[in-house]
């Protein structure tokens, strides 16, 4: 929204929003590619959007922002987890994925060590360990436990 004097507003802080565009823009944290595609169309779509809300948090560090854009990006990245998460799962047990039992205990995991991470970075100050919890879990999560699944769905369908 455009203030009578030029400028921006996002939340509750006022800033040059015409200079900020005018920086330089660095690069995204995470760049995907279609090698992290697991050939389940919703599946993909959402794990992108998990990057997306992952790249706009590191957006927003790049210019000492980060705490400010940090509970807004872990309010969206709570509630699209829960949603992706439970389309995971129903498509493992459409499937009768044999690891459905094991692959639903690393999204319990996850939710434990997320809690963990966010409120150290809260006590801290730093959404560092965030953004690298994270970019981490995810990468990892989606290049090897849902390629188990996804490679047996595939086959299947």
């Amino acid at each position: 929204m455009e203030m009578s004097d030029g400028k921006y507003c996002l939340g509750a802080n006022n800033w040059d929003y015409k200079a900020y565009l005018g920086a330089s823009v660095k690069s995204l944290y995470i760049t995907w590619t279609k090698d992290y595609d697991l050939g389940i169309p919703i599946i993909d779509e959402q794990h992108r959007g998990v990057v997306t809300a992952i790249n706009s948090l590191f957006y927003y560090m790049q210019y000492e922002r980060g705490m400010e854009a940090l509970n807004p990006t872990l309010r969206i990245l709570d509630e699209y987890r829960l949603l992706h998460f439970e389309t995971e799962e129903e498509i493992m047990k459409q499937y009768n994925y044999s690891d459905f039992d094991t692959h639903v205990i690393l999204h319990r995991q996850f939710d434990k060590n997320m809690d963990y991470v966010m409120r150290e970075s809260m006590a801290l100050s730093d959404p560092q360990a965030v953004l690298s919890f994270l970019k981490k879990w995810w990468l990892s999560h989606i290049n090897n436990e849902d390629r188990k699944y996804s490679t047996y769905i595939v086959s299947k369908s």
